[in-house]
């Protein structure tokens, strides 16, 4: 039965793994415009930053990696169908995505399916074999939520409840990768590995601070839409244990997702 994977599946098939946080000590935090900060410079998705160490990862990050604002601005929304292969068997998801936050993914295998989805205020799913529709129970409404966003909690940096750290250079699977920790106000941190020759995310940690659980993601084999790098190939380990493969077979942009596609039935 799908109902029995429904506590360990993530935004796009990830699997959750429980693994103890590291703490290692920040080297710089992102500096950010003391006293009141206006609404426009905190919905800047790729703003200007200073010249520190941090700074200038970011915005390499921006451009090299995602692409610039230019392309992002012209992003809405994303379609992914892929195939995501566990020890248990192979489950089909598809998985829409619309910014900022709207997300709705069906898993499903012999004819029963699994459909999670948050409209930007109400997280909800509907099970195998059931009519209707119900919400996520809190502790599981909350995981969901902080893996909906479109993009990652790297862009959008003055945004309020966040903080960015630069935390150290580190090699990982033959790359060199600078590690940025985004720590929030939802007790949720996120340690970003990233590429230092061609700033794409190679691994992230998302440490839920409040259990101590770990979700740790690999990406590979990338391509990329309008600009848009997407990882069509991603592992799920636990230590060096792998627990999941996810490989996309179809990647959309701007393919007519609309909001209401993401709200709760009545």
């Amino acid at each position: 039965m799908l109902n029995m994977y429904i506590k360990f599946l993530l935004i796009s098939g990830f699997l959750a793994t429980s693994l103890c946080a590291d703490n290692q000590t920040v080297l710089e935090l992102l500096a950010v415009p003391t006293g009141y900060i206006e609404v426009a410079t905190q919905e800047q998705p790729m703003p200007e930053l200073d010249d520190s160490k941090i700074g200038g990862i970011l915005t390499r990050y921006y451009v090299e990696g995602l692409g610039g604002t230019e392309n992002w601005d012209k992003i809405s929304s994303l379609k992914l169908i892929g195939m995501l292969r566990t020890a248990d068997g192979e489950f089909n998801i598809s998985a829409f995505q619309k910014k900022p936050n709207f997300t709705k993914m069906n898993i499903s295998r012999n004819h029963q399916t699994v459909v999670m989805s948050y409209d930007g205020k109400v997280a909800w799913q509907r099970l195998p074999n059931s009519a209707e529709a119900e919400l996520m129970e809190p502790a599981q409404a909350r995981e969901f939520i902080h893996h909906s966003r479109f993009g990652n909690h790297l862009i959008y940096p003055y945004a309020r409840g966040k903080t960015i750290a630069y935390v150290d250079t580190v090699p990982f699977r033959g790359n060199i990768c600078h590690r940025l920790r985004v720590t929030l106000d939802t007790d949720f941190q996120v340690d970003y590995y990233i590429d230092i020759r061609t700033y794409l995310e190679r691994k992230v940690d998302s440490t839920d601070l409040r259990t101590g659980k770990v979700t740790t993601l690999i990406f590979e084999d990338y391509i990329r839409e309008l600009g848009m790098p997407v990882a069509t190939k991603v592992i799920t380990l636990e230590g060096e244990t792998r627990i999941s493969v996810l490989e996309l077979f179809e990647v959309k942009v701007n393919s007519g997702v609309m909001p209401w596609m993401f709200k709760m039935p009545d």
